[in-house]
């Protein structure tokens, strides 16, 4: 086994590594408070340069991460994912196989397999008197085979159902059913476009 550290790298001693590593410089492996639960890093792993991933975070096989992501404590991100570049992962987010994920995924998240996800997910934020280290409202599900478009936004408990396709820019505030098209506010099922919208799955 070898692991490949870039200059100005730092880490922790209860990072587990599977196989074969590349981190890259000045990334930071197994930061925050001591946790019984180590960071363990696949084979094939290889993360950029100015990356932050917590401890309890556990990456599966052949993933790689672009520069300045952070990955948050509990998150589990399946194997051949590619998180892009600034991707900010939450606490205890799930990412499936072979996903490309960029933005934001908000604390508790799920995402399926072969899921293109662009936007960010958000909390509904209720009550803004809580505390929001603490908070249990429902998290966002995108389920398989789904593309969710740059700078869209889902918020709250959502269910995007498998193979649907979310557009650029949209306000995600309802479900969307399987083999659904969501654009310009208008729900549609994917059949309708004859082909000029693909999904994944």
């Amino acid at each position: 086994m070898a692991v490949s550290k870039g200059s100005g790298c730092f880490i922790h001693p209860t990072v587990i590594f599977d196989g074969d590593a590349e981190v890259g410089f000045c990334s930071y492996l197994g930061f925050g408070p001591e946790s019984d639960i180590s960071t363990r890093i696949g084979t094939g792993v290889r993360i950029g340069a100015f990356c932050l991933i917590e401890n309890g975070v556990h990456i599966e096989d052949n993933v790689e991460i672009d520069h300045y992501c952070q990955i948050s404590s509990g998150a589990k991100i399946g194997s051949n994912t590619r998180i892009l570049y600034r991707a900010a992962i939450f606490n205890d987010v799930r990412i499936g196989r072979d996903c490309i994920i960029a933005g934001e995924l908000v604390d508790r998240t799920v995402v399926g397999d072969k899921v293109t996800f662009q936007g960010e997910t958000a909390h509904s934020h209720n009550d803004p008197t809580g505390d929001w280290d603490q908070t249990e409202e429902p998290s966002p599900v995108i389920e398989s085979g789904c593309v969710i478009g740059v700078g869209a936004v889902v918020i709250g408990g959502i269910r995007v159902g498998p193979r649907s396709y979310v557009a650029a820019g949209e306000i995600v505030t309802c479900d969307v059913p399987e083999g659904t098209v969501l654009k310009r506010g208008e729900l549609r099922p994917l059949a309708y476009f004859r082909g000029s919208i693909k999904v994944r799955g």
